[in-house]
């Protein structure tokens, strides 16, 4: 079986991730994203494989293992990490036009008291260089390639990686369905949006310091005091300067993990405002 037709088999037995790649706002097809992952898993494992070598290269039995369970454990893991990227992508992006949601709302707003309609409102924001405007490219698009207004917008809340964003396209929508006043609408949602932000922004406020004293504890105070005392005791039991060179290492690979862990919790508990 050569390369391509892997890559279209791994495409067929993950029918979801066109639509994960929508979502994500990626411009790439499924066949290029499992290409893409493949390739990164490779770039992983050859890393892997030459860290893996120094560590082990003195001793030939715990070199062989290390790569058996590099190969057989670690490699899979690799690849799953990097397929289901495109999750935390989706994430990311739903995020971004959170936080762009309340402006894109306000300019639909203006537009529409200016005098335009729906359609060219929405060809307006799909030029702004942020988030939220190229959302609505990818509507203007649809609408220029042939579909009506309204099914480019109800494809849009089918893909939409934001809720807050599928209620405002919903009342688009409803406004071409059933002619409601949408500058009405749209006052009522930026009130809302507004009230909704501010309750968020209270309640991180509230979960910020639990984290950052378990930030602290188990990032700072914990590995400072664990190593030193880790050190003093190698030094008093005589352990060999082998052993303690592999514990060395896999408490600030441990150490690392927890770092990125205590970005990653800081970065995605924030408010979106």
């Amino acid at each position: 079986m050569n390369l391509t037709n892997f890559i279209r088999d791994i495409v067929k037995k993950n029918p979801e991730l066109k639509l994960d790649l929508k979502k994500s706002g990626s411009r790439l097809t499924p066949f290029q994203y499992v290409y893409q992952t493949l390739v990164m898993t490779l770039f992983s494992f050859l890393t892997s494989a030459i860290l893996v070598f120094l560590i082990f290269k003195s001793n030939f039995l715990n070199l062989i293992i290390a790569f058996l369970v590099l190969i057989f454990f670690i490699t899979p893991m690799i690849y799953k990490f990097w397929f289901s990227y495109v999750k935390v992508q989706i994430r990311k992006y739903g995020r971004e036009l959170d936080g762009d949601l309340l402006f894109i709302t306000e300019y639909f707003l203006v537009s529409l008291e200016s005098g335009l309609p729906l359609g060219n409102s929405i060809k307006r924001i799909s030029k702004l260089n942020r988030p939220g405007g190229k959302f609505f490219d990818k509507i203007y698009t649809d609408f220029k390639t042939g579909k009506d207004l309204e099914t480019s917008i109800s494809d849009a809340i089918y893909y939409s990686p934001s809720e807050s964003l599928k209620k405002l396209l919903k009342k688009l929508k409803d406004s071409l369905n059933i002619g409601v006043d949408l500058q009405v609408v749209l006052v009522n949602f930026i009130n809302e949006s507004s009230e909704e932000k501010i309750i968020e922004i209270k309640g991180f406020s509230k979960k910020l310091n639990p984290i950052i004293m378990m930030y602290l504890l188990l990032g700072i105070v914990l590995p400072s005091l664990g190593v030193t005392f880790f050190i003093l005791g190698a030094a008093i039991i005589n352990m060999t300067p082998q052993f303690l060179k592999y514990m060395l290492i896999f408490t600030f690979l441990i150490m690392f993990g927890f770092q990125y862990l205590a970005f990653s919790i800081f970065k995605f508990s924030k408010s979106t405002i």
